[in-house]
């Protein structure tokens, strides 16, 4: 019974490391191991985010505050109606036309793109509106108003344009223009 007993404990002790401890090993340990790298890698993603931003909010103070004045009036986090208006407005009065009957609507769907979006790569899109007035005036100051709006700060496009004729030289222009902002 001496000599038998340390066999059966060592029989036993290989039963139990490969009945139990092993199993448990590359189950469950393996398993927690496997989540503590993914933690671990999404932590290193983490860090290089954080100095990513740390980079980029670097770079954004390091632009003067007259060009970022300018850059938020070229492409705005929203629209302000009554300025654009206004603005329009001025820029008729400065190019010698007279606006009347504005009319504002979302932009219309194109080309497979949500309303009032146009998608400028696969993450970051832009909303827009439309603007629609009538003008008159004559053909050189519908032409010093365009180049106005061309030279403008704001991104806008002509999409529309309706001309009435006219034999005393003072046209009638009925124009539709959208207006882009951040989304």
């Amino acid at each position: 019974m001496g000599r038998i007993l340390p066999f059966f404990i060592l029989i036993a002790a290989v039963g139990l490391f490969f009945g139990y401890v092993q199993p448990t090993y590359k189950e469950e340990i393996a398993a927690q191991r496997a989540k503590i790298r993914s933690y671990d890698s999404a932590l290193a993603a983490a860090a290089t985010f954080r100095e990513k931003r740390e980079a980029l909010i670097e770079q954004q103070n390091a632009i003067p505050q007259s060009d970022r004045t300018r850059i938020e009036g070229f492409l705005p986090d929203g629209v302000d109606n009554v300025q654009l208006i206004v603005d329009l407005n001025a820029l008729a009065s400065r190019s010698g036309m007279r606006l009347s009957d504005f009319n504002i609507a979302e932009a219309e769907e194109s080309q497979g793109v949500e309303p009032g979006r146009i998608a400028l790569d696969a993450v970051q899109a832009v909303d827009s509106l439309e603007i629609s007035v009538t003008a008159v005036g004559t053909y050189g100051s519908f032409r010093t108003f365009l180049a106005g709006v061309e030279h403008s700060l704001r991104p806008m496009d002509l999409v529309d344009l309706q001309i009435s004729d006219s034999e005393t030289g003072v046209y009638n222009y009925a124009m539709t223009f959208r207006i882009y902002w951040l989304r």
